[in-house]
C-alpha cells in the first residue's frame, strides 16, 4: 500500500515506518550490535560446553565416582601374632607349674616381714568358715598397703594385716552389724526356751479375757485424717500397718496419706497425689514395706515403697482391665483380682505378673483367702460359693449360700473358723468353714437381718471375736457382731454417733482401735477399751 504526503509525493512502507516509528529501527540496530558482540549467529554452543559453564558440580561428581572404588585391605589371620599377644596378656601356660612351686616360698617370705607369724586359717570349732577367702589378703600387711596407697597410717596400729585394720576401723565408726554378732545360747536352756529365742522378733500377742456380749466399751477418738481431709469425698480405703502404729487413708481424689496413730493428734507422716487416678483400693504389701494402689478406671496400678520413698507405675497384665477389688494372700505372695466376666486373676505380689486365671459361671464380686493361703473362696452374681485350690487352679467344691441371690462382700476370720457373706438384699450369713468345705448346702450359724440395703463391707478383728458389718447405701448402717454368742452389740452406733455412709472397715493389729471411713471426707477412729493400747 502506498501513502501520499501533504505535497503529493508517494512514500514507500519502509520510509513511512522509519519516519513515523523510529523506535523500531533503533531496536533493530541495537539487536544486531549485540548479536555481533556475542557472536550468536556465527558460533554454535555445544551441550558439553553449556553444561560445563552452567553446572560444574555434575562434572566433578562424575569424575569422582565413575572410577571404580578401591577395596580396603583386609587383615589376614596370623596365628603367630595371636599367640604372641596371648602370651603378653595371659602369660605363658608353661609357667603356671613353676609359679605354683614358688608360691609357698613367697608366702613364707612375706609373712616373715610382718611382726608375727600369722596363720592362714585359724582352726576354731565354734566359728564357721567363710564362704570365700582371698589368699592375697593374708599377704597384704598394713605397711604394704600404706606404701601402695602413698599415705600414712598411725604407727601404734595394733593390727598386722590390712584387712583386720579395715574391719576394726569400720566397727569403731559404724559399729558391729547385727548379722555379724555371734548368737550365743546357754546350754542350760531347754528346747522350749530355744524355740522362743528363735522367734523373738515376732512377739506373741498377750492373751485377753473373753469379750463380754451385748454391750461393748467403745470411745470415739480424733479422726485419722483430721489434718488433711483431702483424700476425697469418698474415702475408699483405710488400713492399719501390720507391725507398727501407722495407718493409711486413700480416696477418690487420688490422694494417699499415711498417719501416726496415737488417738489424740494422729500426725501426718506423708502424703502423695496420683493425678487423674481415683483410688478404689489401697493395701499394705510385703510386711508393710509397700503400698499397692488400684483404681476401677485404669488398667494400671501404683506401688509406693515406704523404705525408699519412691513410687512406681505398674502396667497390669493383658486382659486385666482394672483393679477395683483385690485381696492379698496371708503369706503375702499372691494377689487375687475380680474380672469383668467371672474371671479371677492370680498375680504375684512381687512382680505383679499373671500366674493363673480362674473362671466362674457368674460375675465375681467378692473373694477371700483362707489363712493357709492355699485355698481361695469367691462369690458373685449367683447363689453359689466357689472354693479353689490355688496351687492346681481347680475348683474343688461349690456350696450354696442360703437365701442369697447376689453376693457383694465376703470375709474369712483370721483363725479360719468362720466365713461371712453379705448379700445384695442386706442379709449377712455366718458359716462354720468346715461345713462350707464339706457340704453342698451348709446351714449358717447365724443370719443377721439388721440391714435393709446391700452389704458392702465385712471385716473380722484379729482375735476373731468381732465381725464388723457396713452398708454404704444408708446413714449409720454399721453393726458389730459378737462371735462367741452371735449377738449384735446394742450400744453402737448410738444416737449421738454420726458415721454417715460407712465405706471401709479395719481393726488395728491388737484390736485396740477401730477405723471406719465414710463418704463425707472422714476416716473415723474409735477406741475399743477391752483390748490393749494398739
Amino acid at each position: 500500500m502506498k501513502k501520499t504526503n501533504l505535497k503529493g509525493k508517494r512514500v514507500t512502507n519502509e520510509a513511512f515506518t522509519k519516519k513515523h516509528n523510529p523506535s523500531k529501527t533503533l531496536y533493530k540496530k541495537k539487536f544486531t550490535a549485540l548479536a555481533k558482540k556475542t557472536n550468536l549467529k556465527s558460533k554454535q554452543v555445544t551441550n558439553e560446553t553449556f553444561t560445563k559453564k552452567r553446572d560444574p558440580s555434575k562434572v566433578l561428581y562424575n569424575k569422582k565416582f565413575t572410577a571404580p572404588l578401591k577395596k580396603k585391605r583386609q587383615n589376614k589371620y596370623d596365628p603367630k601374632e595371636e599367640s604372641r599377644l596371648e602370651r603378653i596378656v595371659f602369660g605363658d601356660p608353661s609357667d603356671v607349674i613353676s609359679n605354683l612351686e614358688d608360691e609357698e616360698n613367697v608366702i613364707t617370705s612375706d609373712t616373715k616381714k610382718t611382726k608375727k607369724n600369722i596363720p592362714i586359717k585359724d582352726i576354731n570349732k565354734d566359728s564357721k568358715e567363710a564362704a570365700w577367702v582371698d589368699e592375697e589378703d593374708v599377704r597384704c600387711s598394713v605397711e604394704d598397703a600404706a606404701k601402695a596407697q602413698n599415705r600414712k597410717i598411725a604407727e601404734d596400729a595394733p593390727e598386722n594385716l590390712y584387712k583386720d585394720y579395715l574391719s576394726n576401723k569400720y566397727k569403731r565408726v559404724v559399729g558391729t552389724p547385727k548379722w555379724a554378732e555371734p548368737k550365743k545360747v546357754d546350754q542350760d536352756l531347754d528346747d522350749l526356751d530355744i524355740e522362743i529365742l528363735k522367734h523373738s522378733c515376732h512377739l506373741e500377742k498377750a492373751k485377753e479375757k473373753n469379750l463380754p456380749k451385748n454391750i461393748i466399751d467403745i470411745k470415739p477418738m480424733t479422726a485419722i485424717n483430721r489434718q488433711t481431709h483431702t483424700e476425697g469425698p469418698v474415702v475408699s480405703s483405710v488400713e492399719f500397718h501390720p507391725s507398727s502404729t501407722v495407718a493409711l487413708v486413700a480416696g477418690t481424689s487420688g490422694v494417699l496419706s499415711i498417719f501416726q496413730i496415737d488417738g489424740i493428734e494422729n500426725n501426718k507422716l506423708h502424703t502423695m497425689q496420683f493425678k487423674k487416678f481415683p483410688i478404689s483400693a489401697a493395701k499394705f504389701l510385703r510386711d508393710g514395706t509397700e503400698v499397692l494402689v488400684g483404681s476401677q478406671y485404669y488398667p494400671h496400678c501404683h506401688s509406693y515403697n515406704l523404705i525408699s520413698g519412691k513410687t512406681y507405675r505398674i502396667q497390669l497384665p493383658h486382659g486385666v482391665t482394672n483393679m477395683q477389688k483385690y485381696e492379698i494372700s496371708p503369706d503375702g505372695k499372691l494377689l487375687a483380682l475380680c474380672g469383668r466376666l467371672g474371671e479371677i486373676f492370680l498375680l504375684t505380689a512381687s512382680s505383679k505378673e499373671l500366674v493363673g486365671t480362674l473362671k466362674m459361671n457368674a460375675k465375681c464380686r467378692a473373694l477371700s483367702f483362707m489363712p493357709d493361703s492355699k485355698t481361695l473362696v469367691t462369690h458373685g452374681d449367683s447363689n453359689e460359693m466357689y472354693i479353689w485350690d490355688v496351687n492346681s487352679r481347680v475348683c474343688i467344691h461349690r456350696a450354696v449360700d442360703d437365701g442369697c441371690l447376689s453376693c457383694t462382700s465376703i470375709a474369712m476370720s483370721p483363725n479360719g473358723q468362720f466365713l461371712a457373706t453379705g448379700s445384695k438384699e442386706g442379709v449377712v450369713n455366718l458359716y462354720d468353714t468346715k461345713t462350707v468345705l464339706q457340704n453342698q448346702n451348709p446351714a449358717p450359724l447365724k443370719i443377721v437381718l439388721n440391714f435393709v440395703t446391700s452389704i458392702t463391707s465385712l471385716k473380722f478383728n484379729p482375735y476373731s471375736e468381732i465381725l464388723g458389718m457396713a452398708s454404704d447405701k444408708k446413714y449409720n448402717a454399721f453393726r458389730m457382731l459378737h462371735l462367741p454368742s452371735f449377738t449384735v452389740f446394742s450400744n453402737f452406733p448410738s444416737f449421738q454417733t454420726t458415721i454417715s455412709l460407712p465405706e471401709a472397715i479395719d481393726f488395728s493389729p491388737g484390736s485396740g482401735y477401730l477405723a471406719i471411713s465414710n463418704r463425707s471426707y472422714n476416716a473415723m477412729l474409735f477406741r475399743l477399751k477391752h483390748y490393749g493400747n494398739y
